[in-house]
């Protein structure tokens, strides 16, 4: 008998509440000292002239901190970042010393906490504002020392080293890696620049002297502010991508988003300023999925523009099931809510027949409802349809002894029968986020490192937070901070002329630079023209893409000319590394894999062939023409040498006019004859008249 448990449990409660403290600094991160920021910068330049040295040295320095925390706060968004942790660890005692710094001088200004907090005073908003954000660094601080310590039992490490060695082995996000075309750019940045309006104009608007009217302004700005937020989450949604337009150029197996659309959460005007920051669980689970491949899912018909989250695709009663069969199968892994509804649970079913449920992280979605029994009795209904879809499987039994719902984050189904089960006593969204990643990395990483304990201890701690940091010091920390902030750039797209190139690791900017440099002297990039050419790397194959109208795609000239082209790239910029040529159309989706060719020049004239057409009857081809004055030193003109149907095929341009003309079959009859007999030791031989496009326009066999 089996003496191993059959259910193993991940308690994450103490993580998922620090956690949840720890994302209460984001709104003063990211919103509020954005806003002081902002504020401070723009009194910075009216005034300039009026102010002396020294309050232009501390503005100076304290926007710098104020845009450090800004930024650092915005890379937590969405996220569970232990290496934003390890910047936490230097900016919330920073901060704190700040707060406290500029709480002492208004105190010694006003003489006690009543007398500065008075609103008659005119300056209770910025003095509250203040205290906040240095009692929130407090709190952040707090939360991040005890992550640091609390070690989640079952997998003997603190969640910072479990993902850390998750997120090690994690790449980058296609979506962000190369400019996929958006669901509707341009109206989500009017959208988006009509909210910044707002929330700018909120800003440097002056706040009334008269009491009375500062109040009202002060309520009807939490209005405009609130639309300003509601208009840049709107605006967000039209930055989602399309999962096909995803899948074009992320080859890696996608990861599977399955739930019922009503578990899709709904943007609410109230409570805009949030969304902005953490729109929903969805938005979450993407941000970290993507990173391990395309996370995709079916969108809904109801929804034209689509929730943020996972790159969606709109389709049919006819064609969703075949395409999420499909999917299931390739899918690296599958995300799931449990549901209630029939298709939800056919899909999950789907998963459990086509023997894919050892790669299901099962979990819940938040249930929001206040009272607990409703909220258990909804939990419960969802586990119930799990153990009736389960049932008669390895792991109907596991699921029977479940007593913990309303505890429950996430399941996996091991193929040994047992199950592994993330639970959480903390409701925050959080505990769903945190579950989902340990479920994750137990997934991926648990039976090929002995307890992991090894792998966890390499893994980096977060350093020793500062407890007391001086002025000078946060002068030197925000100024590398902001250089840092200023500093960052996009490096996956480059330009060259009017063209662009775009690239994705492991491609490198050296290298994307050669063959940028090189298809301008190629004439691919010009002055005159706009053109957009992708480059990936994917098991030690180069994929060089190039975008094409729809009406060239098929151009026997094109396939042959781009690639030669490939070759020519492999051989004399990627030290002879394997090129493939392929065509895309405007939103990255590939149409076509041209068949690699290469090119001998003759004079002015320029020969393309390409497999099973050997170099050396190439050769012998161009050098007859060379001896017959087709090929010159005068004449530009080219010729495709192919092989197909058993026959030699010689593709020669002519003027279209002059196509039937009987005197000019005559004369390409008689040439292609020679080469067939002096060349290709008298092999069949198909010759073609074609346009400059090499489209037949007439042939025949000898």
């Amino acid at each position: 008998m089996n003496s191993l448990p059959r259910i193993t449990e991940i308690d994450i409660s103490r993580q998922a509440r620090a956690l949840a403290w720890l994302r209460l600094t984001d709104y003063a991160l990211v919103v509020l000292c954005g806003m002081w920021a902002i504020g401070l910068l723009t009194d910075l330049v009216i005034n300039f002239p009026s102010y002396d040295a020294t309050i232009l040295i501390f503005i100076l320095i304290l926007s710098l901190i104020l845009s450090f925390a800004a930024y650092t706060g915005w890379r937590h968004v969405g996220v569970i970042d232990p290496a934003v942790w390890q910047v936490y660890s230097v900016l919330f005692p920073v901060l704190g010393v700040v707060c406290l710094l500029i709480t002492g001088t208004m105190l010694v200004e006003h003489g006690s906490i009543a007398d500065l907090l008075d609103s008659e005073k005119g300056e209770s908003t910025g003095s509250f504002m203040v205290l906040y954000i240095g009692g929130v660094a407090l709190l952040g601080w707090i939360s991040l020392l005890l992550l640091r310590r609390m070690k989640i039992t079952v997998m003997g490490a603190t969640a910072g080293q479990i993902l850390f060695l998750l997120t090690s082995k994690a790449g980058v996000a296609a979506k962000r890696a190369v400019d996929i075309k958006r669901i509707n750019k341009p109206r989500g940045l009017v959208i988006g620049a009509a909210g910044i309006l707002l929330l700018v104009a909120v800003i440097l608007s002056p706040v009334p002297e008269n009491q009375s009217a500062a109040n009202a302004f002060l309520r009807v700005s939490q209005y405009i502010n609130l639309l300003g937020f509601f208009l840049l989450v709107r605006a967000r949604r039209y930055f989602q991508i399309d999962a096909d337009s995803l899948l074009a150029v992320d080859r890696r197996s996608p990861i599977l988003f399955l739930r019922s659309f009503d578990d899709d959460e709904k943007q609410q005007f109230i409570g805009s300023d949030k969304a902005l920051l953490d729109f929903s669980l969805e938005t979450r689970l993407s941000n970290h999925f993507s990173r391990f491949g395309p996370f995709i899912a079916i969108g809904s018909p109801k929804e034209t523009v689509p929730q943020i989250g996972a790159a969606r695709v709109l389709l049919s009663d006819e064609e969703w099931q075949p395409r999420v069969l499909g999917w299931m199968r390739k899918a690296a892994l599958i995300i799931m809510y449990s549901g209630k509804t029939h298709w939800v649970n056919w899909e999950l079913r789907q998963v459990i027949e086509n023997e894919c449920a050892t790669r299901l992280i099962l979990m819940f979605p938040e249930i929001k409802a206040w009272r607990s029994s409703k909220r258990n009795k909804e939990i419960s209904a969802r586990v119930e349809q799990v153990r009736q879809v389960f049932k008669d499987t390895p792991w109907e039994e596991e699921l029977l002894e479940l007593d913990d719902f309303p505890g429950l984050r996430a399941m996996l189904f091991r193929p040994d029968g047992s199950m592994v089960m993330v639970t959480s006593r903390s409701r925050s969204r959080d505990s769903y986020h945190l579950a989902a990643l340990i479920a994750h990395q137990y997934l991926l990483y648990h039976d090929q490192v002995d307890g992991n304990k090894d792998a966890y201890e390499q893994a980096p701690r977060l350093r020793r937070s500062l407890i007391a940091i001086g002025a000078a010091t946060a002068a030197v920390i925000a100024i590398f901070g902001a250089l840092y902030l200023f500093s960052a750039k996009d490096d996956s797209r480059l330009s060259f002329k009017q063209g662009e190139l775009y690239y994705s690791e492991p491609v490198t900017r050296d290298e994307a630079d050669r063959v940028g440099e090189y298809l301008v002297k190629q004439n691919i990039f010009t002055d005159e023209q706009e053109s957009t050419v992708l480059l990936n790397q994917e098991q030690g194959q180069y994929q060089l893409r190039f975008v094409i109208s729809p009406e060239y795609v098929e151009a026997p000239a094109m396939a042959i000319q781009f690639g030669a082209l490939g070759r020519q790239i492999a051989t004399d910029v990627l030290d002879g590394n394997p090129v493939e040529v392929g065509f895309i159309d405007n939103l990255f989706k590939l149409i076509k894999v041209v068949p690699s060719s290469a090119m001998i020049v003759f004079g002015k004239g320029e020969l393309y062939y390409s497999e099973p057409v050997a170099e050396s009857d190439a050769s012998a081809v161009g050098k007859m023409l060379m001896q017959t004055g087709y090929f010159s030193d005068s004449k530009t003109t080219s010729v495709i040498v192919g092989h197909e149907g058993g026959a030699y095929q010689l593709k020669f341009i002519v003027d279209p006019s002059n196509a039937d003309d009987p005197d000019v079959k005559a004369a390409f009859r008689d040439l292609s004859r020679s080469v067939a007999v002096e060349s290709l030791g008298g092999h069949p031989v198909v010759w073609h008249l074609c346009d400059s496009n090499f489209r037949t326009l007439h042939s025949e066999r000898l």
